[in-house]
């Protein structure tokens, strides 16, 4: 990326191409697309030097050039393979959990424990009932993994280039992260699609009910935006924090208790970050 960004465009091709060699040997799919995602990124970085881009303009086409990737993936895997990417892997997957009671590592666990078959079987339902539910909300677990990586890229960039005298635009300190007013629809539309009562018809030859397609909309709306939520709650607790002068201690024993109610915080945290959109506990100077 440096080396683009200095004009060697050359060289910081190549160097892509050579940091991409062992991705080659493991799968050589995975590379070529590596190759491209690297100096797409290299590229992004360089037109927002030059064109002193905003961080969100960044983020964001590096989080599209991190979907393109995906995408370019899964066409490459399909064409080169002859299968389709989806069904087959979906397959795989679904063909994996129903053999989840035959696995070795799990026959091997369970007679760890003392549980009898009816109590072991009862277990593997339930657990293979959440594992099937997963490639429903997978598109949300990609955006906000994309989301993370590209946040944590630009953050970390923008550390690197202040050590070579390369300006880009930094952050917004994290207590003064915020988010506009209609964001909360998203979590709202998600809500109401997976609160919505069954419609009881069905579409694609009784495979796919039409409540069921609505569900799988809204709970990846609620994965998306709960997260952003997420977020902006903890941001506003350290806001909180930095208004009342809250010690170190303090802190570490507020998130320490905090860790021990994990899903307690799950539902505090973004409660706190919708709230503080008309409570405003951190005095921020909105529009």
């Amino acid at each position: 990326v440096l080396l683009v960004i200095m004009g060697r465009i050359r060289d910081g091709i190549i160097c892509a191409m050579v940091a991409c060699l062992v991705i080659l040997a493991l799968n050589y799919i995975l590379a070529p697309v590596a190759i491209i995602l690297i100096i797409s990124v290299a590229f992004i970085y360089r037109s927002a030097v030059e064109n002193k881009k905003t961080y969100w303009q960044v983020i964001g086409t590096v989080f599209f050039a991190f979907f393109v990737a995906i995408i370019l993936y899964i066409i490459l895997f399909s064409a080169f393979y002859r299968v389709n990417f989806f069904s087959g892997t979906l397959a795989g997957y679904n063909e994996y959990i129903d053999g989840l009671m035959d696995d070795s590592f799990i026959e091997a666990y369970s007679s760890l424990m003392m549980f009898d078959r009816s109590q072991m079987s009862e277990i593997i339902a339930q657990t293979q009932s959440m594992l099937k539910f997963i490639p429903r909300i997978l598109p949300g677990i990609l955006v906000v993994s994309f989301g993370i990586i590209s946040g944590l890229n630009y953050a970390f960039s923008v550390r690197i280039f202040k050590r070579y005298q390369i300006e880009i635009k930094p952050l917004v300190p994290f207590i003064k992260w915020d988010l506009p007013w209609h964001y909360v629809w998203g979590v709202i539309v998600g809500l109401v699609l997976v609160l919505v009562p069954e419609m009881g018809s069905t579409a694609d030859g009784g495979t796919l009910t039409i409540n069921t397609a609505i569900d799988i909309v809204g709970y990846n709306l609620i994965i998306i935006f709960g997260f952003l939520y997420l977020v902006l709650g903890i941001s506003v607790l350290f806001g909180i924090f930095a208004r009342l002068k809250v010690g170190i201690v303090w802190k570490i024993l507020i998130f320490a208790s905090l860790w021990f109610f994990f899903a307690f915080a799950l539902i505090v945290f973004p409660l706190l970050g919708l709230i503080d959109i008309w409570a405003d506990f951190r005095k921020l100077k909105r529009k």
